[in-house]
C-alpha cells in the first residue's frame, strides 16, 4: 500500500500543518477503534467501500492513532519525515479515548499541536456519543486541560442535534476557559447507511450553529472557526463580485467550456460565482456542475467525498471542453469510489483538471487553460 500516513492539511481557516494520520503508517496500521462513536464515518460507510476505504486505502479506517503500540515509533518517524519538508507545525487528532498520561507525554515530546474530537466538554454528553463510561470521558477531558498547558491544543466539535448541539454555547466557554486556542464546529455527516438513529441538523439548527459561532468568536478569547458548511451563502456573495472579476480576468479569449464541478453543500455558491464571471465576460464561458452524492446519500454534500461515478454521471449530460475537479476530491489519488480522472476524462469527453485547494485560488488555475 502506497497510503501516505504523514499528509499536508488545511484546516477550515486556512491554517497548515502536517498531520500524521490516525491510521498510521500503511505497513504497520493502529489497531481499529472499538467500539466506535455513535456518529462516526466508519460506521456509515456503503457495503462496497468497506474493502477499499477501510482495508486497501485506510483512508477510512475507524482508528485513533494513540491507540497504536508503538506509538512513540510513529510519531518520532513522523516528526524524522517532515524535518525536510515545508516547515509547518506537526499535528495529530485523537478523539482522546485510549489518550493516558505517558501517551499525552510521548505525544508532547514529538508534536507541535493537538487537535482534540472533544464532542463535548460535559463527561456524560461525551459519553453518550463515544461509548465512554462518563467516567473515562471526565478522565480524558482532564488531560484535554493539561495538554492546553503544554502545547499548542485546538479542538474540533461535531454537532449531533438530540446529543450536543443545543449545548454549543457551554462548550464553547469551557473550552476557552481550558485556554485552547481555537475551535472548528462542524455539523455531523449522515449517510443512508446509519444504523444509530443520528439525524442531520435541521436548517433551524444550522443557523444556531453558524449564529453561535459568529458570537462566541467575538466575545471570547477562543477563536471559533465555522465549516464550510455552516456559511450562509450570503456571505459567500460579499465577496464573490471581486472573485468573478478575477476569474474573468484569468479567462481572457478562452472560448472552452469549462464546468466546475462541486457537490450540494456549495452549489449555489459556485452557480452564482459562474454566473457572474459569465456576465463580466459577455458570453457563456463557465458552467455550474453540482454533483448529488448518491454514493453515500444523506446529508452528505461536501466535496471531499465526491465520486468519480457520480460525477461523470453529471458531466456525461454535458457538452464540456474541460471540468475542474475540487482537489480534495482526488487526494488519494483517485476518487473515493477507485475512479480515477483519465477515466472520468475518456468517459465524458472532456480534460479533468484538478482545482486549487481553496476557492480563493481558482483564477490562478483558470489562468492555465489554453485559450482555444
Amino acid at each position: 500500500m502506497s497510503t501516505e500516513w504523514v499528509t499536508r492539511h488545511l484546516d477550515y481557516d486556512g491554517e497548515k500543518t502536517w498531520l500524521i494520520e490516525s491510521h498510521g503508517p500503511p505497513s504497520d496500521p493502529t489497531p481499529p477503534c472499538s467500539p466506535t462513536c455513535r456518529h462516526c464515518y466508519a460506521t456509515q460507510l456503503p457495503p462496497d467501500a468497506r474493502r477499499r476505504l477501510v482495508i486497501d486505502e485506510l483512508s477510512m479506517y475507524p482508528s485513533d492513532l494513540v491507540n497504536h503500540p508503538k506509538l512513540e515509533d510513529v510519531v518520532r518517524r513522523a516528526r524524522e519525515l517532515v524535518e525536510s519538508r515545508e516547515n509547518l507545525p506537526l499535528k495529530v487528532i485523537t478523539s482522546g479515548k485510549f489518550l493516558t498520561e505517558r501517551k499525552l507525554r510521548t505525544l508532547l515530546r514529538y508534536v507541535d499541536q493537538l487537535d482534540f474530537h472533544l464532542l463535548s466538554t460535559d463527561p456524560s454528553e461525551r459519553a453518550k456519543l463515544t461509548r465512554e463510561s462518563v467516567r473515562e470521558a471526565a478522565r480524558v477531558l482532564e488531560l484535554v486541560r493539561k495538554a492546553a498547558r503544554e502545547v499548542d491544543t485546538v479542538a474540533n466539535v461535531v454537532a449531533v442535534p438530540d446529543y450536543n448541539l443545543n449545548s454549543l454555547p457551554m462548550i464553547l466557554r469551557d473550552l476557552d476557559d481550558w485556554d485552547l486556542r481555537k475551535c472548528v464546529v462542524i455539523p455531523v455527516g449522515v449517510t443512508r447507511y446509519n444504523r444509530e438513529g443520528i439525524r442531520p441538523p435541521t436548517s433551524d439548527e444550522i443557523r444556531f450553529l453558524w449564529e453561535t459561532c459568529r458570537r462566541m468568536d467575538r466575545e471570547l478569547d477562543l477563536d471559533v472557526v465555522p465549516c464550510d458548511s455552516l456559511v450562509p451563502l450570503e456571505e459567500y456573495l460579499k465577496s464573490l463580485n471581486d472573485l468573478a472579476s478575477q476569474c474573468a480576468e484569468a479567462l481572457g479569449g478562452v472560448d472552452s467550456k469549462i464546468g466546475l464541478i462541486t457537490g450540494e453543500m456549495f452549489g449555489l455558491v459556485i452557480e452564482e460565482l459562474c454566473r457572474t464571471t459569465n456576465e463580466k465576460l459577455g458570453r457563456e464561458v463557465l458552467e455550474p456542475v453540482t454533483v448529488e452524492n448518491r454514493y453515500f446519500g444523506g446529508n452528505i454534500g461536501c466535496a471531499g467525498l465526491l465520486t468519480g461515478e457520480d460525477i461523470l454521471r453529471e458531466l456525461e449530460r454535458r457538452d464540456l471542453d474541460v471540468a475542474i475537479v475540487p482537489r480534495i476530491s482526488v487526494e488519494l489519488g483517485s476518487f473515493i469510489d477507485g475512479v480515477t480522472i483519465f477515466e472520468v476524462s475518456l468517459h465524458a469527453g472532456c480534460e479533468i483538471v484538478v482545482g486549487p485547494e481553496r476557492l480563493e485560488d481558482l483564477p490562478d488555475v483558470l489562468a492555465e487553460i489554453p485559450h482555444q
